[in-house]
């Protein structure tokens, strides 16, 4: 047991076995007790502080346009990891989140054909459908010598009577 405590509450071994015993747990039952009530000062202490003011950005707040992010190196690595997750959030039917993997996929790898026809489809099970009509367009334009052109252009197609 440990002296300081034992001092502090005036204990002292008694030849009684049972005596022992007792001191020892009201010793330790003191010792916890005395930590959580200092757990809990400080708790107060810190409910009481002053809250945190968000300091407002002063580009945006006047009107200022941020700086362009500088262009990402092409890393097929991190593009297809961001596909896979996103396909993993398609399956679930999470389309909002899809959407913004697949966009990551394109901003790591800007001609990855399926990335470009994963986020057309992420559109569409969105209700997206002009959104997706842009996006197979752009992968039309930027790849013309593509063997999935025909695919995708009869994907435009369905496309555009569901808009109508």
């Amino acid at each position: 047991m440990n002296l300081r405590i034992m001092n502090l509450l005036k204990l002292r071994p008694v030849k009684l076995r049972k005596t022992v015993y007792f001191q020892r747990f009201a010793a330790a039952f003191i010792a916890v007790f005395l930590t959580f009530s200092a757990a809990a000062a400080q708790e107060d202490i810190l409910q009481t502080a002053r809250k945190p003011v968000l300091i407002r950005d002063t580009d945006i707040a006047e009107g200022k346009e941020p700086e362009p992010e500088q262009p990402k190196e092409p890393d097929p690595g991190r593009s297809k990891e961001n596909l896979n997750v996103g396909n993993t959030y398609f399956k679930k039917r999470n389309y909002k989140a899809a959407i913004s993997r697949y966009i990551e996929a394109i901003a790591w790898q800007e001609n990855s054909i399926p990335a470009h026809e994963a986020l057309a489809r992420a559109y569409e099970g969105n209700g997206e459908l002009t959104k997706a009509i842009q996006t197979l367009e752009a992968v039309i334009e930027k790849n013309p010598d593509s063997t999935k052109n025909k695919g995708f252009k009869a994907k435009i197609n369905s496309l555009k009577k569901k808009l109508r």
